[in-house]
């Protein structure tokens, strides 16, 4: 009986596949399959790129500007106390100025790997590395 009843619900799934199938134009068929081949190709692209490049972040208490690390750039950076000048070049960034008193923000140095920071906090300013390092090499935080 048990047997009975399961191959009569699998026969009606079946034929209720079956159902839908048919009701499918082949256009329909062609649009379905490559809607479902772009989606996938969408997803790795987006998801299965690597970008090995690193990128410096700055953020200033009314704007925010992003550069690949390994541009040679001069920032002004705006905030409540001035100008904070950040300086990207050799592959490092560094706050070189800032109207701020105790200037711990210049004695930070140079930074240059992922997940490194300086920060202005009298001036609102907050410089930060992003990316994703290579391999084998080590991050920010591993110091």
């Amino acid at each position: 009986m048990i047997v009975i009843v399961a191959t009569m619900k699998a026969a009606t799934a079946a034929a209720a596949i079956k159902k839908i199938i048919t009701r499918f134009r082949p256009w329909d068929l062609v649009i379905l399959t490559l809607s479902v081949i772009i989606t996938l190709w969408a997803f790795f692209l987006v998801y299965h790129t690597e970008n090995r490049e690193l990128q410096v972040v700055i953020e200033g208490a009314e704007q925010s500007w992003v550069f690949p690390l390994s541009a040679k750039e001069e920032i002004y950076v705006a905030g409540p106390l001035g100008n904070t000048v950040v300086i990207i070049h050799n592959g490092s960034v560094h706050i070189h100025s800032s109207p701020c008193h105790n200037q711990l923000c210049v004695a930070m140095g140079e930074i240059r790997n992922q997940g490194q920071w300086i920060a202005c906090l009298p001036n609102k300013v907050f410089v930060r590395i992003v990316g994703t390092p290579a391999k084998d090499s080590l991050d920010g935080s591993t110091y």
